[in-house]
């Protein structure tokens, strides 16, 4: 069942999930396969050499895909800013049609509002990335329609005020009138579902949508993605307040060294930062060392290169477990009600399964442990099993499941019964008791 949010009713997109703006990634190709995949992808504009340029890979995507798509324009003071009214008025242009649906914008260029507008009346859906709360209050008034909260996680500019996701989202849905997703260090289903939990009506990722087989950039980079972890990463330019998140290599290591030496000097790394050595790395020669590129803490929760239909149905599927599964039995209603609360008690059933394993059991259940974790997996996944594990002194296990037919199915299926790793096992009933306003737990014949 699709998770159905502001997001996805706003743009008519299945599952609430963007691909956002990324330099020498945000091409046609990528962001028609994650428009086919149900979420919704940003052609990146800067990336393109000319306004021209943009349009062909706007009608390219047209040609990949009949999905809603966006397009991100970043707007930064820069030395030799490009003719970002041109690039404005390809993206109004192309979105006649009607399938170009949302804008993307990012930076804290003070000509943002004109373009806002622009936008807006052309019928686009205006999502504007903020690092603080504060500057999405100032976006919210010149009228976007959407915030993408950029913890200080994400990859690229994360800002100079290091706020961390885990406030930085309940702050946003405290004060935020408009509504927000989540961005920065995003992944997977289970950041899906606390995101909506803290308000938020999907989740923005960058650098996990690199890590698949549409992305066009070499395959090394995105080896290096699933190689990396969430220590893979350095912050450059701290002393420029222009902080960058990039992939920590030999180019961004010497970046820091030089900027040690001569903080605030961009004169002295600028040979290092240049775009065209990023762009030959994703593009041509895919030597990871090469230039600095950005890429995020995220690549702790990159285990493998999967297709976008994969990526986003993996995500929903995980979250809707999650939503379904944990949030709903981790909760209890307990009525108020005097006559609710003289109710007889409600019971719900679970069984309990003891294993009693053999001796030296770390050494036997080598061959077999990776099938019985994986069978634990689905059954979790199947939302037959609820919780459990070995023992600390491993002498056995207890796994709690829904139903005593589930149990049995397990143990049926388990390589550790079938090898010999347990010598004995038991199912028994365990139930959580609600009376009224108390709630205690009851286990039938469980000492």
């Amino acid at each position: 069942m699709p998770i159905s949010t502001k997001l996805t009713r706003a743009l008519g997109i299945t599952h609430p999930l963007i691909q956002g703006g990324m330099h020498y990634v945000g091409y046609a190709p990528l962001v028609a396969a994650v428009g086919n995949a149900g979420a919704i992808g940003c052609i990146t504009a800067l990336t393109q050499p000319t306004p021209e340029a943009l349009q062909k890979e706007i009608r390219i995507c047209k040609l990949l895909s009949k999905k809603p798509f966006g397009v991100n324009l970043t707007l930064l003071p820069m030395l030799q800013p490009p003719n970002y009214d041109a690039f404005a008025q390809v993206v109004e242009d192309e979105m006649a049609s009607g399938q170009l649906r949302m804008i993307e914008t990012a930076g804290h260029f003070k000509g943002l509002e004109p373009f806002v507008k622009k936008f807006k009346a052309a019928g686009a859906f205006v999502i504007h990335k903020c690092v603080t709360v504060r500057h999405a209050k100032s976006a919210e008034k010149i009228g976007v329609d959407m915030i993408s909260m950029d913890g200080f996680d994400c990859a690229g500019h994360p800002g100079e005020e290091d706020i961390g996701n885990w406030v930085l989202f309940a702050k946003a849905a405290r004060e935020l009138k408009i509504p927000f997703v989540a961005s920065g260090g995003c992944a997977d289903g289970k950041q899906l579902a606390a995101a909506i939990a803290m308000g938020a009506e999907g989740m923005n990722m960058g650098t996990r949508f690199m890590a698949t087989v549409e992305a066009p950039i070499h395959d090394n980079i995105k080896q290096a993605l699933v190689d990396g972890d969430e220590h893979s990463t350095t912050l450059l330019m701290r002393s420029m307040r222009n902080t960058e998140r990039v992939y920590k290599n030999q180019a961004a290591l010497k970046v820091l060294e030089i900027e040690k030496e001569h903080p605030g000097d961009f004169s002295k790394i600028g040979h290092i930062m240049k775009g065209d050595n990023y762009r030959r790395a994703f593009q041509e020669t895919g030597d990871v060392e090469e230039g600095v590129w950005s890429a995020g803490t995220v690549m702790g929760l990159i285990d493998s290169v999967v297709t976008c239909q994969e990526l986003c149905d993996n995500i929903v599927g995980e979250a809707e477990e999650v939503i379904k599964g944990r949030l709903t039995n981790s909760v209890t209603l307990v009525s108020d009600d005097d006559e609710a609360n003289k109710a007889p008690p409600k019971i719900t059933p679970h069984f309990l399964l003891q294993y009693t394993y053999t001796d030296n059991v770390l050494e036997k259940r080598v061959p077999h442990r990776a099938e019985h974790l994986k069978l634990a997996g689905e059954f979790k996944s199947a939302g037959k099993l609820v919780m459990g594990g070995a023992l600390g002194d491993l002498t056995g296990a207890t796994v709690i499941f829904r139903s005593k037919e589930d149990a049995e199915e397990f143990v049926s299926q388990d390589p550790y019964v079938k090898n010999g790793i347990v010598t004995d096992y038991v199912v028994k009933e365990w139930s959580v008791v609600q009376c009224g306003k108390m709630i205690t737990k009851y286990m039938e014949n469980y000492p």
